[in-house]
Parts: structure tokens; sequence; C-alpha cells
């Protein structure tokens, strides 16, 4: 901070609050200005996209075609998730949001993400395909959440639906409310830990990884090939 002398005292001169690098008006406005024209061009290559039942692969690769060239940021894939409102009622909508939302996430070179589900109809479906970055879910999520997970994290504040974890190689899930059956079928490694209850299956057709169970389960897969699980901190499983 400067100062300025008056008769031998001394006066703090405290910087306006630009010096700080906060945005002055205009800069806010031509940052709004530009997310508003990133969040036109998302739901343009949105409505472009046709999605085709049952073809995961197929329409991962299909969306991330489709964001080729295209410019955005962590905060306008939050906008995004935000204006998905528009879209619910589309067919396949929440395997549609689940890839379009991984292929955003996956494609960003930006590290961490904020996804909002809590004004949604619907849940999402198969969010954090393929994830290799660091995603807080805010709201429920649906089945197939870190579907084929590489590494990152993902952490729903909410509930998530079936299959938690779907054939996750590497990162780490963390559900905060309930999770329902068959969490980590087909998962060879990685974590995943559920704070609250879980429905039947825990692990079946699990080939590695963890998974820490922190509320009450209805009951273990009849198919646990490796890996561990835990209940409550004891281990239970060890394969």
């Amino acid at each position: 901070m400067g100062r300025i002398l008056h008769g031998g005292k001394s006066d703090v001169v405290r910087p306006t609050q630009h010096g700080f690098g906060r945005r002055g008006p205009k800069e806010e406005e031509k940052l709004e200005a530009r997310e508003a024209e990133v969040l036109r061009q998302l739901k343009i290559t949105w409505k472009k996209f046709e999605y085709a039942e049952a073809k995961h692969k197929e329409n991962y690769k299909n969306i991330a075609a489709h964001l080729k060239g295209t410019r955005y940021s962590a905060k306008d894939v939050e906008n995004f998730s935000l204006a998905l409102a528009e879209f619910q009622r589309e067919t396949y909508f929440p395997e549609k949001a689940g890839f379009f939302l991984s292929a955003l996430i996956n494609n960003s070179r930006d590290a961490d993400f904020v996804i909002h589900t809590r004004h949604l109809s619907q849940r999402i479906d198969n969010l954090g395909y393929g994830n290799t970055k660091n995603i807080t879910v805010e709201g429920n999520a649906g089945y197939a959440v870190g579907y084929a997970m590489k590494g990152g994290t993902i952490t729903v504040n909410g509930n998530a639906d079936f299959v938690l974890g779907f054939g996750m190689k590497a990162g780490a899930i963390i559900v905060n409310g309930n999770a329902g059956s068959d969490i980590g079928w087909g998962m060879q490694g990685g974590a995943i830990t559920v704070n609250g209850n879980a429905e039947a299956g825990v692990g079946d057709v699990m080939f590695g990884g963890e998974i820490h169970l922190n509320g009450k389960h209805k009951g273990l897969g009849n198919r646990i090939l490796g890996g561990k699980i835990y209940h409550n901190g004891k281990l239970i499983v060890d394969k």
C-alpha cells in the first residue's frame, strides 16, 4: 500500500478494487457476453447431435467430433449443466446429457468442474464416462456414474443410481448420499466410497479396486472376482 504524509503523519492509501485484478463494469459485460455466446454455441451443438440408443462409444466419439474447435471453460460447462433443463423432455435425455457433459469435461483444458442437477426432473446417466478430471455433482446422479473412468475424482453431493463405477479402471468416486444396486460392477481399479446406504449386489463382477461402504447395504454380489470391500472401515471382502 502507498502512504501520503501529512505533517509527519501517514495515511494509508488503499488501492481501488481494480488494483487486485477485480473486473470493472466493462470487463464484466464482456465476460457475460462471451459466456452467453459460448452457451449459445453449445446449445446448437446439442441440437445437432442425434443420440443413438445403446451405442455408447459411438455417441461419445460423435459428440467429441461435434465439439471440435469449440473453445469453452469449466464455467461454461457449469452454465450448460444449468441450461439442460430446456432439453429434459427429449427422448434419451438422461443418456445424451451424460455423454455430452462427459465429452465436454474430458476435452476441456480445465481440471475441475461443477455440474448442477437439482433443477432437473430426470437424473443424468453415464456422467463421468472415461473421466480423468475432478467433477463435483451438486444434486443426484443417474446410473453408471464414472463409467469406464480412467482417473480423477467424481463427488456426488446427492444420491446415485445402480452400477456406480461401472467398469472403472482408476480414480475415486465419492457419493455422499445413497447408491443403487451393483456398485462397482466390472470395476478393475480405483476406489468407490458410499457414505449413505447401498442396495444389493455390491461388488458383483468386480475384478479389482476398493469399495468403501459407510452406511447400510442389502447384500454383496454373488460373483466378486477380485478387489476389496470395506464396511464401516472393516474389511469384509479381500480377493
